[in-house]
C-alpha cells in the first residue's frame, strides 16, 4: 500500500474519532457530574486512536479533548468557571496538558511493546494496557495538576465550599475521593470498551495502514 494512501486512511480515522469526541463533549455522554468535578468518557476515543493509530493520533485527540474541557469552563461547568476566574492561563494548562500527555504516553508504550513483541496475544495486551493507562493517566494527571496549580487557592474558596455543600471538610479529601471513583470507572470503561473497539478497528484497517 502506498504511503500517501496509508496517510489518508490514518487522517480519515483521526477525523472520525475527533468528530465523535466533539459530539460526546457536546452531549451528556461526555461529562457525567460527580460532586464538584465530572467523570468523563471522552478518553475512550483518545485511547482507541492512540492504540490503533499511534502516538501522534493520541496526542492530537488528547489535545482536542483538552480544548473541549477548557471550553466548558465558559459557563457550562460551575467548577471550571471558578477556576477560570482565578486564572485563565492555569485553567487552560490544567485542562489541556494532562490530556495531551494521557493521549501520547500510553500510545508510545503500546508502540514499544508491539515493536519488541510478536504475536496476536502481545498485540491485544499492548492495546488493553494502552487503553487502561490512558484513562488512569488522565485522572491522575488532571487531578494532580489541579492540586498543583489551584490547591492553595481552592482550599478556602467560598464558591468551592458552596459547591461541595459542606459535605467534605477539605479540598484535598475531595480530590482523593474523586481520584478513586474516576479512576476505577474510567479505567474499567476504557479497558473493556476501548480494547474491544480497538481490536475491531485494527481488524477493519488491516493492510490499510
Amino acid at each position: 500500500m502506498s504511503t500517501v494512501r496509508s496517510s489518508t486512511v490514518r487522517l480519515c480515522c483521526i477525523a472520525v474519532l475527533a468528530a465523535l469526541l466533539i459530539l460526546m463533549a457536546l452531549t451528556p455522554l461526555g461529562y457525567i457530574p460527580i460532586g464538584p468535578l465530572r467523570l468523563t468518557l471522552l478518553m475512550l476515543p483518545v485511547a482507541v486512536g492512540g492504540a490503533v493509530l499511534g502516538p501522534r493520533a493520541g496526542l492530537v485527540l488528547g489535545t482536542i479533548f483538552g480544548l473541549t474541557s477548557f471550553f466548558t469552563c465558559f459557563g457550562t461547568d460551575p467548577f471550571g468557571a471558578v477556576l477560570l476566574g482565578i486564572s485563565p492561563l492555569r485553567t487552560a494548562v490544567m485542562c489541556i496538558v494532562p490530556r495531551m500527555l494521557a493521549g501520547l504516553l500510553p500510545a508510545l508504550l503500546c508502540r514499544l511493546i508491539r515493536q519488541r513483541s510478536a504475536g496476536r496475544a502481545a498485540g491485544v495486551a499492548a492495546t488493553a494496557l494502552s487503553c487502561a493507562l490512558t484513562a488512569a493517566l488522565n485522572t491522575l494527571l488532571f487531578l494532580g495538576t489541579l492540586w498543583l496549580l489551584f490547591g492553595s487557592a481552592l482550599a478556602n474558596d467560598a464558591q468551592v465550599t458552596a459547591l461541595l455543600g459542606g459535605a467534605v471538610t477539605t479540598f484535598a479529601a475531595v480530590l482523593v475521593g474523586l481520584a478513586g471513583v474516576n479512576a476505577i470507572v474510567e479505567v474499567a470503561v476504557n479497558l473493556i470498551a476501548g480494547t474491544a473497539i480497538s481490536a475491531a478497528l485494527q481488524k477493519a484497517l488491516a493492510g490499510k495502514l
